[in-house]
This record gives structure tokens, C-alpha cells and sequence, in this order.
């Protein structure tokens, strides 16, 4: 493989980085102007500089095309980061005319809308996406896609994390455009009309909305329903959480989600039904046409997930090269589908559905011909076994490094996964497609439904089987992004050497794993000097954290374990990135002691530092066991109501923090008094953590 020969890869680089030069960068409206005309001068020059076939121009000529797609990147990246409304307009405004811009989430205690804010009461015509959270009735379940809203409710920023390593819902939200979100009680919103901003799409619903009550009305019910929804038309809303992660610590997640498999079953179906076509040039026309539109409104209707996209853009070119009786080479179309989505969505990049999609891809046309090679098998069967083999390792090649670097888990029977379940998965989608022409006949469509039922809970009990072997999966790992890129250098010179036979790239990726091997210990060693205290930023509830090289001790009063949700939402990550052996603690415990800390009451000894809890009805008075005492935190919650003067007269503090469980009027009260005597105050949801060292 020879960057010359692929083109596609020069404007790709470029484009790619001004994307990230975009999305991490800060840039202002003037600037963004700036780009924008610098962005089409060059786009201009570069197609005269194309004309230009003089080698001493070359260098010049490849300069403004880099510049020019890198500028294109970072304007069309900037393009599809919409400028927030202020917020004396959103928040200043009650009344609002919507449009349901996405197929209503179900949610257990509400139903999830994504709306296009249209204008305001007052006529004042807007365009931002918020996000609205309705409270459930036979009325919100009925909304569908391009129905018109007038909504009463108050519109609030989407807040950032407040716990380190915390899920980042507002930059999740920001690359999607949603910057605003609101709770609508019922009855203060109706529907009023319906009017699509996308005809296209509303068709696709309406199909897949179809294509459901089909299933439905053949039999199919429950968790085996659900799973199909899921396998075919791309809708997990209803699917059980845990169903979801044991396919997930089985290493076949991908199953349940729409991606390039599924796309390619169709492709088949569809080529195969129309192969009379092929007799005549006019009539393959029609075909490889037909084929595309029956593509792209498959994936239409499983929603347009980033993985279906690009296959049904591979298999665009697949279609295409046949018509033109080519051979497409693989690594174009994945260059140009990439290419293609990211034009049309840059912020696709950062979707962890599209990163998985493209590695999987990449992993199993570099690494499947060479391991495929190893070994050959006599029989059919044996060889189908050992092809599907060959994939899987290559597609795992492919993306364990990124998966660990989000997941921190691996699979460790995924070979055994991917031939049992896979197998049986691609025998589902040619049964749940077949279902639907028989579906006209009721009693086959019966007979049908129950042999499709029958394969999805004997897929299931090969997923609860793997699950439940022993070491099924290495949880616990945490790969930093340099890690990650460690270990792709390696796949990438191994695969160098593999294919080009260069003692330099064999030599180049033991560097590459050296360094990564090393990194761990580094980094191991770089995390056990640490000694810190936190205050966690849980709504109503309070949790403390001491950590004193690698040993933390969380005083939490609703989380008594590691499985608890709380834990799992708001402390799990930083315990896994910190690498902390956590030990969960009572906070109305008396009496604690550890070689690090000691706890009586409320009074907490950690180090050389002293800390005091104060609560609600506490009231301190001279002559207590603290009185006098020089206390370096003072942690507030459940907000107390003991004077600020009067205690700072007992007890002198230097600092203080007040956590999630006390309400607004107490921290007003409390960041005055302290302000007004030069004493540090943090509040934890002003600030993504709370730390000390």
C-alpha cells in the first residue's frame, strides 16, 4: 500500500486536521469570517494551480491545496457549531413554537424530545435545537417526526460535568447542537401541526413504524422482539440494559446496532432478487440504481447511524464499479465514504460509532489476507469457520486500542462470540426479512415469527454462556490517549513490515511497543504519589474523598457500594483513570481510623490537614472537642443553619466547600460570608471538581 496511489488520502489529512483544528480551538465570529473568505480564494487558486502541469510549480500547487481543504475543515466544522442563543433570550422566555426534529425517545419517567426552537410568543423567529424532556402520557407517545409544538416551559443551558472524568453530556450534546434543555409538565405543551423539515426522513419513520407493526402482528414480543428491532431496524430504545451489556462484555455489541454487516446482507438479498436484470446494459442501469435507492432507504430507516452511512456509501461504489464493470478498491471507497460523511457532517469524527466503524473496517482489510494466508482448510465448512475467524481477529485489531481507551474492558472470548453469535445473527437478518413478504400469508407468518423467536433466544443463551465463563472479560483497564496511539503505531509498522518486508518498520514498532510497555509503570508510579482530598457533586447527596497514594476513602450518605448508580455516574471514572482502590464508608460513621486518617464526629484528620463536616441542626460551642481547633476545610452540607460569624469565632477555618446537598439560598448565604472575610469558597457545581493537594 502506497499513499501515492491513493489521492483521495491528500485531501483527506488536511481536511481532517482543520476539523480538530477547529473543534478544539476557540475561534470568534471575526475570525471564523476570516477563514471563511481565505477558505474560497484558495479553493479558487487551487483549481487554476490544477491546470498547471510544470514541476516547478509543484511544491507551490500542493501547498494551496493542503491549505486550502485543512481552511475548508475548520469553516465547515465552524459551520455546523451553531453560536448558542444568548441566554436573557432563552432563559427570558416561556412560550415557544417547536418542531420535533427527531423520532421521540421513551424514557421510564419521561419521553425524550430533540425540537427545532422555530420562534417565541412573541413572533421572534429563532433557530437553535433544545432538548425537552415531556412528562409521559398517551398524548407524548403519540408524537412523531415533524410534528409542531407550542410548548410552555423555561429553557436552561445544559450543564457540563461536575466530577472529573465525568460523561461530558453538554460536549456530547454541543456536537449535535443542542445547547438548551427543559422539563415540560404535562398539559403545558399541545400539538398544533405537522410540517417535517425533512420529507425523506419522515417517509423512512413512517416505513420503519410499519415495518414494527408487521413484526408485531406476526407474534413477535418481549426481549426477542426488542433484539430485533435493534439487529434490523436500528431501534434499541426499548432494549433491556442488562441484555445490552452482557452483548457488550461478549465482545458482539455491534450486533445489536445497524453497521456494515447488515447493510451487506441486504445488498446481497437485493442483488440476488435482481439478477434477471443483468441480461441487458439498460436494464443493469436500472439495477445498480434500484439497489442504491433500496440502500440508502435501509439506511434511512435504521435512523442513519454512522456505520450504515459508510457502508451504504461503500456499497454505492461497489454498485457503481459493477456497472462499469471495475474491480473498487477497497481503501478508495473507505477514503472516499469517509471523506464524503465528514463534508457532509465533520463532527461525525468524534462520534465513537464512526471511529469503530472505519478502524473495524481498516483492520480487516489490512490484517484478514495475511491471516487468512496462515492456514487452509480441506472442507467448506472448515474454511467458512476459519474466514470468519480471520475477520474477527483482524476487525478486533482494528479497534481494541480505541475500545479500551472508552470502554476500559476487553473481550476475551470474542473469537468464540463472533463464531457462534454472528453465525446464528446472520441467520436472523435473512429470517426477519423473509418474515416480512410472508407476513402476507398469516399462517406461515406464524410458523415463521417462531422460528425467528427460537433464534434469537438461542442466540441469547450463547451470550449468557460466554458471559458467564470465567475471566469472560478484563474490566478495570485505563489506556490514555498517547497509550492508544503507542499501540496503533505497532499495528500499523507490523503491518508495514507484513506487506513490504522492511527490517526498519519491524525495528520501528518494537520502539513503539517498548514505549508502550514502559508507559504503565510510568504511569503507575506518576498516580501512586498523588495525595488529595474531593468533595463529589451529587444532587441531595454528599460524598467525600480522601486519597492518599492510591488508597481512597470515600465518606458518601448514599452510596454503599461500587454498584450503586451514583458510584457507577459520578465516581467510577476518576477511581479507573486515578487507578484508586476505593473503600466506601458511611458518613454518619462515629468512628474511623486508617494509617492515613482518623475520624471522630464530624472532625476528620488526613495527613497534617484537619477538616470539619457541618450539617443541617449542628450547632458548635465552646469548649467542644473542636473548639479552638484550627480546621484547614470546613465541608458544608445538607445546608446548615449555624451562624458563619459565630462559628468562625470557635472554630477558625481557611477554607470552604459546600457540596450538592445544600440548596442555593445556604450557598448565596455562605459565599457572601466568606467573600466578605477573604475566605476561600468553592461551590461543586461551579466547577468541574473540587481538589486539594
Amino acid at each position: 500500500m502506497k499513499l501515492e496511489n491513493y489521492p483521495i488520502v491528500k485531501v483527506l489529512l488536511p481536511y481532517v486536521v482543520g476539523i480538530m483544528v477547529a473543534y478544539f480551538g476557540d475561534f470568534s465570529d471575526k475570525v471564523c469570517s476570516i477563514v471563511t473568505y481565505v477558505t474560497g480564494i484558495l479553493f479558487v487558486a487551487s483549481i487554476l494551480c490544477s491546470f498547471v502541469k510544470a514541476y516547478k510549480w509543484r511544491a507551490i500547487t500542493t501547498t494551496i491545496m493542503v491549505t486550502s481543504y485543512l481552511l475548508a475543515g475548520i469553516f465547515l466544522t465552524n459551520k455546523h457549531f451553531h453560536s448558542p442563543l444568548p441566554d436573557h433570550l432563552m432563559e427570558g422566555n416561556s412560550d415557544w413554537v417547536m418542531r420535533v426534529s427527531e423520532e421521540p425517545t421513551p424514557r421510564e419517567k419521561s419521553m425524550k424530545v430533540v425540537a427545532e426552537v422555530l420562534k417565541t410568543s412573541e413572533n421572534q423567529k429563532l433557530i437553535s435545537k433544545v432538548l425537552l424532556y415531556l412528562q409521559p402520557s398517551d398524548e407524548a407517545h403519540e408524537l412523531r417526526y415533524g410534528d409542531l409544538l407550542f410548548v410552555h416551559t423555561n429553557l436552561s443551558r445544559i450543564e457540563p460535568p461536575y466530577n472529573p472524568e465525568a460523561f461530558d453530556n453538554q460536549q456530547y450534546m454541543r456536537r449535535r447542537g443542542i445547547y438548551y434543555s427543559g422539563f415540560v409538565r404535562d398539559g403545558a405543551w399541545h400539538c398544533f401541526g405537522h410540517a417535517p423539515a425533512n420529507r425523506l426522513i419522515f417517509v423512512a419513520q413512517n416505513i420503519r413504524n410499519q415495518l414494527t407493526n408487521i413484526y408485531i402482528a406476526a407474534g413477535m414480543n418481549g426481549d426477542e422482539f426488542d433484539i430485533l428491532k435493534a439487529i434490523l431496524l436500528g431501534d434499541d430504545d426499548t432494549l433491556d440494559p442488562e441484555l445490552k451489556a452482557s452483548y457488550s462484555s461478549a465482545g458482539v455489541s455491534h450486533i445489536l446496532c445497524v453497521s456494515g454487516m447488515h447493510v451487506g446482507v441486504i445488498f446481497m438479498i437485493i442483488n440476488f432478487l435482481l439478477k434477471p436484470l443483468d441480461l441487458f446494459r439498460s436494464s443493469k442501469i436500472f439495477k445498480s440504481v434500484l439497489v442504491m435507492l433500496v440502500i440508502w432507504l435501509y439506511a434511512h430507516i435504521t435512523g442513519l447511524a454512522p456505520s450504515v452511512t459508510r457502508s451504504a456509501t461503500m456499497f454505492s461504489f461497489v454498485a457503481i464499479g459493477q456497472l462499469l464493470r471495475r474491480n473498487t478498491n477497497v481503501f478508495h471507497s473507505l477514503f472516499a465514504s469517509m471523506f464524503i460523511l465528514l463534508v457532509i457532517n465533520p463532527l461525525l469524527l468524534f462520534e465513537v460509532g464512526f471511529q469503530l466503524s472505519y478502524l473495524a473496517v481498516a483492520g480487516i482489510v489490512l490484517f484478514q489476507p495475511k491471516l487468512s494466508a496462515v492456514y487452509k482448510c480441506r472442507t467448506k465448512i472448515g474454511n467458512y469457520f476459519w474466514e470468519l475467524l480471520s475477520v474477527s481477529v483482524a476487525a478486533q485489531l482494528g479497534t481494541s486500542p480505541i475500545s479500551i481507551y472508552y470502554f476500559a474492558q476487553f473481550p476475551n472470548y470474542f473469537m468464540l462470540s463472533n463464531l457462534s453469535v454472528i453465525t446464528l445473527s446472520f441467520v436472523v437478518i435473512i429470517t426477519g426479512v423473509a418474515l416480512l413478504p410472508v407476513s402476507l400469508f398469516p399462517f406461515l407468518a406464524h410458523y415463521l415469527s417462531t422460528l425467528l423467536t427460537l433464534e434469537i433466544r438461542l442466540m441469547n443463551i450463547m451470550i449468557t454462556f460466554i458471559e458467564n465463563l470465567p475471566g469472560s472479560v478484563t474490566g478495570n483497564l485505563d489506556y490514555r490517549l498517547s497509550q492508544v496511539l503507542l499501540l496503533y503505531g505497532v499495528i500499523l509498522f507490523i503491518c508495514l513490515w507484513l506487506y513490504q518486508k522492511h527490517r526498519r518498520f519491524f525495528w520501528t514498532a518494537s520502539v513503539c511497543f517498548t514505549l508502550f510497555c514502559i508507559s504503565f509503570p510510568v504511569k503507575e508510579r506518576m498516580l501512586c504519589r498523588e495525595t488529595s482530598y474531593m468533595a463529589y457533586h451529587i444532587r441531595k447527596s454528599s460524598a467525600l474523598e480522601f486519597n492518599y497514594h492510591g488508597r481512597a476513602i470515600v465518606f458518601a450518605d448514599s452510596i454503599r457500594h461500587a454498584e450503586d448508580k451514583l458510584y457507577q455516574y459520578n465516581i467510577r471514572n476518576h477511581a479507573l483513570r486515578h487507578h484508586l482502590q476505593t473503600e466506601m464508608v458511611d458518613l454518619d460513621t462515629v468512628q474511623f481510623d486508617c494509617p492515613f486518617l482518623c475520624k471522630r464526629g464530624n472532625f476528620i484528620r488526613f495527613g497534617n490537614r484537619n477538616f470539619f463536616i457541618l450539617t443541617q441542626k449542628q450547632k458548635i460551642w465552646k469548649g467542644d472537642y473542636v473548639s479552638g481547633l484550627r480546621i484547614d476545610c470546613l465541608f458544608l452540607r445538607q445546608n446548615p443553619r449555624m451562624d458563619p460569624e459565630e462559628l468562625l469565632a470557635i472554630i477558625p477555618f481557611q477554607e470552604v466547600i459546600a457540596d450538592g446537598s445544600n440548596t442555593p439560598f445556604y450557598i448565596d448565604r455562605w459565599r457572601v460570608f466568606c467573600e466578605s472575610n477573604h475566605i476561600p469558597f468553592t461551590y461543586t457545581g461551579d466547577h468541574k471538581m473540587t481538589n486539594g493537594r
